[in-house]
């Protein structure tokens, strides 16, 4: 279809105006379309939302992948539409945990975007950035408390991220443990995004 006949059939069944020059710009990723948009983009193409989107990973993408109003899951969680779109959108959530649960079966969340609506997230990549740089063995039992996965999983999850990391460092054993030297651009970068490395390798391994 050529963006005009997009832009027509969003503007004929949809009655959203849209101009063949921004269904280009959506194309190119010059811009991007709002829900609503998107919504009525992915009928104009008999497709799903799912389909013209990259892998979600945050908790907006899994929702509109799978093509839940926020109004919708709002409702379910027994919270105004305001509010879920205002958690949505900051990334602080103030969820129970029975609601959290609720969300996480609901959107099918994978393990890094559950830690994120039940607040947990930060914790971990403390505990995380602690377990690489030091001795890994002494914080499988906090992690564990945090992850809800079999004990043996995370504990290999975090010898192979420990090894990753030292990987990327100079280090210096001195019988008592190891000092990490001068750790460079890769290494800063791994220890920003430890939890979803953490969680790809923890989900990596199975889920039995």
């Amino acid at each position: 279809m050529h963006p005009a006949q997009v832009a027509a059939v969003m503007g004929a069944a949809y009655g959203l105006h849209v101009s063949p020059l921004t269904v280009t710009r959506w194309e190119s990723g010059q811009e991007a379309p709002t829900e609503e948009e998107l919504t009525a983009l992915a009928g104009a193409l008999w497709c799903s939302i799912g389909d013209l989107m990259a892998a979600p990973r945050t908790a907006r993408e899994h929702r509109l992948a799978a093509g839940n109003p926020a109004a919708d899951v709002a409702l379910r969680l027994g919270i105004t539409s305001a509010a879920y779109e205002e958690m949505e959108r900051s990334g602080r959530w103030q969820l129970t945990r029975s609601q959290a649960a609720l969300l996480t079966e609901m959107l099918a969340l994978p393990l890094a975007a559950h830690l994120e609506v039940t607040g947990q997230a930060g914790r971990l990549a403390e505990l995380l950035r602690r377990a690489v740089t030091t001795r890994w063995q002494g914080y499988v039992r906090p992690v564990h408390r945090l992850v809800p996965r079999p004990r043996p999983r995370i504990e290999g999850a975090l010898h192979h991220l420990h090894a990753d990391y030292q990987s990327l460092t100079g280090t210096l054993d001195w019988g008592a443990g190891t000092i990490t030297l001068n750790p460079g651009e890769e290494a800063r970068a791994f220890l920003e995004g430890i939890v979803e490395v953490f969680c790809r390798r923890l989900e990596a391994r199975g889920t039995a």
